[in-house]
C-alpha cells in the first residue's frame, strides 16, 4: 500500500491562548511591581531598625558621659571613694561602645555629626581622667575648679546628641508612616491585580472554550474535506506509525482509517513494497522533501501511485512527515499508449520519403525524423537545439530565409528550392506550417520538405522532349520557332551596331532516294551524322533545329554583314560532302535568307528562306541561294 498522508495540520495559537499569555504578562508586572514594593519596605524596615538600635546607643552614650561626669564631681567634692563608683561603671567600655557607633552607622548623613560626638566624647572621657590623675597626685583645688568649669564641650556634646537623636527619631516617623501607606496602597495593589488577573484568566477560559470548540468544527471540516478528495491522504510519526488516514485510502485499501490508526508502514504494505518505501522514509525524516512513483499491488493488480512526502517538523527535529499519494494508474496506461503511439508515428515518420522537423521561435531544431538525419548527414542527437543557418549553412540557409520569416509571421509557406547534398544537387519542395498557441503567438513552425529531384528530371526530360527533336536530338520546331522570336527581339539592338540575323533552311538532296534504297534506318543514321555535322560546323551560340523529314534550320545572329551567312552555307555544304553520312556521300541544298532591320515577321523570315532553298535546288542542288529581306537578290 503507498503512503497515506495527514488529515489536518496542528491547530494555530488561539485567540483564547493570547487572552492567557495576555493575563500572565499581567501578573508578572504585578508581581514585580509587588517585589518593588516589597524591595522598597524591606529597604525602609530595614532603615527603621538601624534607627531603633541608633537612638538606644546615642542615648545611653548621653547618659554614661553625664553619670561619669556627675560621679567625678561628687568624688572631687565628698572625697569618698563611694562617689567614684558611677564615674567607673559610666567610663567602662564607652569608648567601644563610641566606635561601634559610628561603624554601624552607615548613613552618611548622619556619619559627619557621630564622629563629631566621637571626637568630643573621647576628649571629655581624656579630660576626666586627667581630673581624676590631678586629683590623685594632691591637686584637689586645681581638679574641682576645672571639672565645675569649662562646660562648653558638654553643652556642644549635649547639642550635637540631641539634634541628632531628634532627626533620627523624627525620620523613624517619615518611615513609619510611609509604611503605613505601602502597605494600604499594597493592599489596593494587589486587590487590582487579583482582579485583574481574574478577569484576564475568565476571558482567555472562554476563548480557549470557544476556539476549542472552533477547532474541533475547523478539524472536522478539514476531515470532510479530506474525506472527499480524490487522494490517499496520511500522516506518519518518526516511527512510521500511522496517524490518520482518510476514507480515500481505506476505500482503495480496504480497512476502516480509525482501526489502522496506530499501524507502522510494514503492516499497511507488502515486505517487498516496505523496503523499497524505506529509503523515500530515510530522506523525509532527514528533512527533505520527497517525490517519486511507485508500482503497488492492490487485490492482486498492479497499481501506479504517484506519493508526496512532506516532513511534520519542530524547532531542530523532525516528527513525523505526511503523505500525499495520487493514483495515476490510467494516466501511466495513457502515457504508456501514447508511447507506443508515438513510438509507432516515429516508425512512420523515420521511413517516410519527407523530411519533417519542427522549430522554435528562435529557429532552433527541436524535432527532426531519420530523413532529415540523412540529408544533414549529421547524428540527431548533435542537431537538437542548433539553429537551422549552422546546419543547413549560408547558401542553404539564404534561400529560406524569407519564407522562414513569413511563416514565423503566421503564414503558411510552400516553396521549391535546389541545392547540392551530398555531392549531388537535389531539388526539394518545401512546406513551412506556423504553429500558433492559444494567444496567437507563433511559437514554431513545422517543416516538411520532400524530394523532387526525380520529378524535376522527368520534368526537364518532357521539356526536352517537347521542345527537342527525338532523333538527332536538336530543338524541334517549336523550340525554333521561339528562339526566332527572341533573335529578332535581340537583332532590333543589334541593327543600331550594324549587325545582321540570316536564317539557313537546308535539306538532304535525293534524301528519299536513301531511305527507297537503303531503308529508313539508314536514313534516320543519316540525318543524325547530319544533324552533328551542321552542329559542329556552325557557332556554338548558333540555333541548328530540324523542322521534319530531312528539313533543317540554322538561325544565325550578330553577323557583321548579311554577306557573312553565303560563307556559312559554303562551310556547310563543303562540310556535308567531304564527310560521308553513315557510310553515305550525300549533299545539301541551303536556302538562306538574312535582314537587318528587325520588322520582318518569324513566318515572313521562314518563307523567304525557304524560297532561296527552292532557288538552290532548282539551280542542280549542292549549292545555296541567298535572299536578303525584304529583296529578291540571289546568288549560288
Amino acid at each position: 500500500m503507498p503512503t497515506i498522508a495527514p488529515a489536518a495540520p496542528p491547530s494555530r495559537l488561539s485567540r483564547g491562548v493570547g487572552w492567557l499569555m495576555g493575563s500572565l504578562v499581567a501578573m508578572a508586572v504585578l508581581c514585580a511591581l509587588l517585589a518593588w514594593r516589597a524591595h522598597a519596605t524591606v529597604t525602609h524596615l530595614q532603615r527603621s531598625e538601624h534607627i531603633g538600635r541608633t537612638l538606644p546607643q546615642l542615648h545611653r552614650v548621653m547618659e554614661d558621659l553625664l553619670n561619669a561626669e556627675t560621679g567625678l564631681r561628687g568624688y572631687l567634692l565628698t572625697q569618698k571613694g563611694s562617689a567614684l563608683q558611677p564615674y567607673r561603671e559610666a567610663m567602662d567600655g564607652l569608648e567601644q561602645r563610641l566606635d561601634d557607633l559610628v561603624r554601624l552607622s552607615p548613613d552618611p548623613m548622619q556619619g559627619p555629626r557621630l564622629a563629631r560626638i566621637r571626637e568630643l566624647a573621647l576628649i571629655k572621657l581624656r579630660e576626666l581622667d586627667q581630673l581624676v590623675r590631678l586629683h590623685d597626685s594632691g591637686q584637689h583645688d586645681e581638679a574641682l575648679e576645672r571639672v565645675m568649669g569649662n562646660p562648653a564641650q558638654m553643652d556642644e556634646l549635649r547639642d550635637l546628641l540631641g539634634e541628632l537623636r531628634a532627626d533620627l527619631a523624627a525620620e523613624q516617623a517619615r518611615i513609619n508612616a510611609r509604611l503605613q501607606q505601602d502597605a494600604n496602597q499594597g493592599e489596593w495593589l494587589l486587590l487590582g491585580g487579583l482582579g485583574t488577573l481574574t478577569l484576564f484568566t475568565a476571558i482567555a477560559v472562554t476563548q480557549v472554550i470557544t476556539r476549542t470548540r472552533t477547532a474541533e468544527r475547523s478539524q472536522q471540516r478539514l476531515r470532510d474535506i479530506a474525506d472527499h478528495v480524490p487522494a490517499l491522504i496520511g500522516h506518519f510519526d518518526r516511527q512510521g506509525r500511522l496517524l490518520f488516514a482518510n476514507a480515500e485510502a481505506g476505500r482503495v485499501f480496504g480497512f476502516e482509517p480509525e482501526a489502522a490508526v496506530g499501524r507502522p508502514i510494514a503492516d499497511l504494505h507488502t515486505p517487498q513494497g516496505a523496503a523499497a518505501m524505506q529509503p523515500q522514509v530515510d530522506r523525509v525524516l532527514a528533512g527533505a522533501t520527497v517525490e517519486f512513483d511507485a508500482r503497488v499491488q492492490v487485490d492482486g493488480q498492479w497499481r501506479h501511485f504517484h506519493q508526496c512526502l512532506v516532513p511534520d517538523r519542530l524547532p531542530g527535529a523532525t516528527r513525523g512527515f505526511y503523505a500525499v499519494s495520487m493514483d495515476i494508474t490510467d494516466r501511466r496506461r495513457d502515457e504508456l499508449r501514447v508511447a507506443q503511439s508515438e513510438k509507432r508515428l516515429k516508425a512512420v515518420t523515420d521511413n517516410l520519403p519527407i523530411a519533417l522537423g519542427y522549430i522554435d521561435a528562435e529557429q532552433r531544431l527541436q524535432y527532426a525524423n531519420e530523413t532529415v538525419r540523412t540529408l544533414l548527414n549529421v547524428p540527431l542527437e548533435g542537431a537538437i537545439g542548433r539553429t537551422l543557418e549552422s546546419l543547413l549553412g549560408p547558401e542553404q540557409y539564404a534561400q529560406r530565409r524569407v519564407h522562414l520569416a513569413l511563416g514565423l509571421q503566421g503564414e503558411r509557406v510552400e516553396f521549391d528550392t535546389s541545392g547540392v547534398h551530398l555531392g549531388r544537387k537535389r531539388h526539394f519542395r518545401s512546406v513551412y506550417v506556423p504553429d500558433i498557441a492559444e494567444g496567437g503567438a507563433v511559437v514554431g513552425l513545422f517543416l516538411l520538405s520532400i524530394d523532387i529531384t526525380p520529378m524535376k528530371q522527368a520534368e526537364a526530360q518532357l521539356a526536352q522532349w517537347a521542345s527537342s527533336d527525338a532523333l538527332t536530338g536538336l530543338p524541334n520546331r517549336r523550340e525554333l520557332d521561339q528562339a526566332l522570336e527572341q533573335a529578332l527581339l535581340r537583332q532590333r539592338r543589334l541593327a543600331r551596331e550594324g549587325r545582321a540575323l540570316a536564317v539557313l533552311f537546308l535539306d538532304v538532296d535525293h534524301f528519299k532516294t536513301v531511305n527507297d534504297s537503303y531503308g529508313h534506318a539508314v536514313g534516320d543514321e543519316v540525318l543524325k551524322a547530319f544533324a552533328q555535322c551542321l552542329r559542329h560546323t556552325v557557332r556554338a551560340s548558333d540555333v541548328v533545329a530540324r523542322l521534319a523529314g530531312d528539313e533543317f534550320v540554322a538561325v544565325l545572329e550578330g553577323l557583321n554583314s548579311p554577306d557573312e551567312a553565303a560563307g556559312v552555307a559554303a562551310k556547310i555544304i563543303e562540310a556535308v560532302a567531304h564527310q560521308p553520312l553513315a557510310g553515305l556521300s550525300v549533299t545539301t541544298s541551303i536556302g538562306v535568307a538574312t535582314v537587318e532591320e528587325p520588322e520582318m515577321p518569324a513566318r515572313d523570315l521562314m518563307a523567304l528562306a525557304d524560297r532561296a532553298l527552292y532557288q538552290a535546288k532548282r539551280s542542280g542542288r549542292n549549292g545555296f541561294a541567298v535572299l536578303h529581306g525584304p529583296g529578291l537578290d540571289s546568288r549560288r
